[in-house]
């Protein structure tokens, strides 16, 4: 096939592919299967995609998942995360293990075994991961067979668990909003009155006031002149000040400032709140300490709004590309203030390929060198796995000296999607070839050994999860779909659930889900 019917060829196979893919029955579509099922039976017809587009396609779909997923995947390391992600853990496991001792009962090869594994769990990067230990046309047609299948059930059972366990979404959710105030108390504001006696004897500077209490002081009211509120400003007897902070660290102000007043007040300084989103790539990866300008500007950070939770702006936090700030500063200073943060991710770069392609080098570079593994030997982390691993450690710095590893969300998603659906329309056209060869040979089963243990697992887990540990049960939902790294099945959840908690728990274990699955499809052809 020359150049330009393979070009051809290409975008003739994504229209079709996406056209099946999105066809939709009630509220059920083949997404990226559809694809996946018209470049199989075009591979059986002859026409087949150069492996060189796999691997390109493969390289950015890659990156921009680890970029994006990078500062989720290092937060979810913490407090409530590792307990999610040990579940996530033991679930992944299940059916690995599962699916192996199937496979070795019934003799199957580690190319059946692969396939089965990589296709139940619907995982376009654990297949890429597979072929690269193994370039094996059977671990791709078997994928093909039972993806489609294994997509169909996992979405039937996003729909049934709920109506089985009896999960009430809305009483779930409340317990959840109970549990998260509690956790990570929301950051308000209110208005005190210096009535402490102790500010007639000391000279205490605002900047003393918030250690103290952990507060931040964004406006004052008082009878000196104030020109710009400075960390120096000396706090006096009787002013009014505004302060933000958690329902602790307000009480705390309280007791050492004086009483609460009423919050109607009109402040008569110049200082205006803006709330502005980061996408200035000069300030993204910054700590809030260094942003040197804002502080000459007259302006002050009380609040950092970041994927739905509230941040305190403390010095070390690094700003990330979208964060909402709140911004206190003079309003004469207005302009400058919103042109240093940027407050618009359309100007942000669409397509700074400098980082990109520094970042892919150092994956593919970093997937080279092996690493000695307890009861394993040496093991690769490879093409796929090298190029994920220094994603999500650039995804979560977010910058180095001048260079911005981070990407706008449009630019991230172009490359993401473009990416899968190269990788996909190459593996299924090579696949092809051996198609109804594979299904001659193997049958219906692959899929029922993959939609057995799948059912079995997904039942055993839920009733554990539900019944005996009492976890809720829209985090249980979100985390399932998180641990079969499955957007269609989170598209479910979210549509039954209403609200956005199915979606926290999933980004919460699909990093670390998508690494586990990445690294269970390497390791198979050293278990078997």
């Amino acid at each position: 096939m020359d150049y330009l019917n393979t070009v051809f060829f290409i975008f003739l196979l994504f229209s079709i592919g996406l056209f099946l893919g999105n066809l939709k029955i009630k509220s059920f579509n083949l997404d990226i299967a559809g694809l996946l099922i018209v470049s199989l039976i075009a591979g059986h017809y002859g026409v087949v995609i150069p492996e060189i587009f796999k691997y390109f396609g493969l390289a950015i779909f890659i990156y921009a998942i680890g970029l994006q997923t990078g500062p989720g995947f290092f937060d979810s390391l913490k407090k409530e995360g590792i307990k999610l992600n040990f579940f996530s853990f033991i679930f992944i496991s299940a059916i690995y293990f599962g699916i192996l001792v199937v496979c070795w009962y019934f003799n199957l090869s580690e190319d059946v075994a692969s396939g089965i594994y990589t296709g139940t769990f619907t995982s376009a990067p654990a297949l890429a991961a597979s072929l690269e230990v193994r370039n094996s046309h059977t671990i791709s047609v078997i994928f093909g067979i039972v993806y489609p299948f294994a997509l169909v059930v996992t979405v039937i059972l996003f729909r049934i668990l709920p109506i089985i366990f009896k999960i009430d979404f809305n009483k779930e959710y409340e317990k959840y909003k109970l549990n998260v105030i509690k956790n990570n108390p929301p950051i308000i504001t209110k208005n005190f009155r210096v009535t402490n006696e102790i500010f007639k004897k000391e000279m205490i500077k605002k900047s003393d006031l918030e250690r103290m209490t952990g507060t931040i002081i964004e406006r004052i009211e008082s009878e000196y002149e104030i020109h710009d509120i400075i960390e120096d400003f000396v706090i006096h007897y009787g002013d009014i000040i505004r302060a933000t902070g958690t329902e602790e660290q307000l009480k705390r102000l309280k007791i050492v400032a004086g009483e609460e007043c009423q919050s109607n007040i009109e402040f008569k300084d110049d200082m205006k709140i803006y709330r502005l989103l980061v996408s200035n790539k000069d300030v993204v990866g910054k700590k809030i300490s260094e942003l040197k300008e804002l502080y000459s500007y007259g302006g002050r950070i009380t609040k950092i709004r970041r994927s739905g939770i509230d941040i305190s702006p403390m010095p070390e936090v690094h700003l990330m590309l979208g964060d909402k700030l709140y911004i206190v500063g003079p309003e004469k200073n207005k302009d400058k203030i919103i042109k240093l943060i940027g407050d618009n991710l359309m100007a942000f770069p669409a397509a700074d390929f400098l980082p990109i392609s520094l970042g892919i080098v150092m994956g593919i570079l970093v997937g080279m060198f092996p690493i000695g593994l307890p009861f394993v030997g040496l093991f690769k982390l490879s093409f796929v796995g090298g190029i994920l691993l220094v994603a999500l450690i650039l995804g979560r710095v977010g910058r180095i000296g001048p260079i911005v590893w981070q990407l706008s969300p449009h630019s991230n998603t172009l490359m993401k999607v473009l990416g899968q659906l190269l990788f996909v329309t190459s593996v299924g056209t090579n696949a092809g070839k051996y198609l109804f060869e594979s299904l001659s040979e193997y049958s219906f089963y692959p899929i029922i050994i993959s939609l057995s243990v799948l059912i079995t697992v997904t039942f055993v887990f839920s009733y554990i999860f539900l019944k005996k540990l009492k976890v809720n049960g829209l985090q249980f939902l979100g985390l399932l779909a998180g641990s079969f790294t499955s957007t269609p099945s989170l598209g479910v959840v979210n549509n039954m659930a209403g609200n956005e908690l199915p979606s926290i728990s999933y980004a919460a274990v699909y990093p670390f889900s998508l690494i586990l699955t990445l690294i269970y499809a390497e390791l198979l052809f050293k278990i078997l």
